[in-house]
């Protein structure tokens, strides 16, 4: 009888610290993930970005032989290539590219364009292809310039751009059209594509 109630003691001693133990993880388990949540919650307003800067001569050169290799429907032209070069080519030591989205706007990028004329400032100029439909003067004023037009989806609505692949390539091949038609150039490709609210 007495050893059934050692025996007793030490199940329960064994089940307490077991129990005890179970407690003490799950305390240090919700502890880590608060601190992680609250860590996340104090840095959501900071984006790093990474930018690795490109000699764009050694972009033009690779252009320049793939396009005699391979006279393809995806090969710049020369005048798109003289473009990017004009915009994204500096011989200071120290560059900013300056990009807009979600344009073109009737109040808002007219107002951009006179500024960066003034300032003899070359931009790109990510747009949408709903606001295209309805701007084709300022899409022509844009591409006038000598600015870069380039791809920034149709609708801008994330519930259906993102619910399949042929949703995202849907939005861009309408993108593209819209600028096509606005330039009435249909060999026109911006072969660039900034993805809609996209968050690093």
């Amino acid at each position: 009888m007495y050893d059934l109630i050692v025996t007793k003691q030490k199940n329960n001693k064994t089940k307490l610290l077991i129990i005890l133990l179970v407690i003490c993880f799950l305390l240090g388990l919700f502890f880590i993930i608060g601190i992680n949540k609250i860590n996340i919650a104090n840095n959501k307003d900071i984006q790093v970005v990474k930018m690795t800067e490109i000699d764009i001569n050694d972009v033009i050169a690779k252009q320049k032989n793939l396009e005699i290799r391979s006279r393809n429907k995806f090969a710049l032209t020369q005048e798109q290539i003289d473009r990017i070069s004009n915009i994204y080519s500096s011989s200071e030591e120290k560059r900013a590219f300056l990009t807009f989205d979600d344009g073109p706007s009737k109040t808002v990028t007219p107002l951009i364009l006179d500024l960066l004329k003034q300032e003899n400032i070359k931009a790109t100029f990510f747009v949408l292809g709903s606001r295209v439909e309805y701007n084709p003067k300022i899409i022509n004023r844009i591409f006038e310039e000598g600015h870069y037009i380039a791809n920034h989806g149709y609708s801008h609505k994330y519930s259906s751009i993102y619910t399949s692949i042929e949703s995202v390539l849907d939005e861009y091949n309408k993108t593209e059209q819209c600028i096509k038609t606005a330039l009435k150039n249909d060999d026109y490709n911006s072969r660039v594509f900034r993805f809609p609210r996209t968050v690093l």
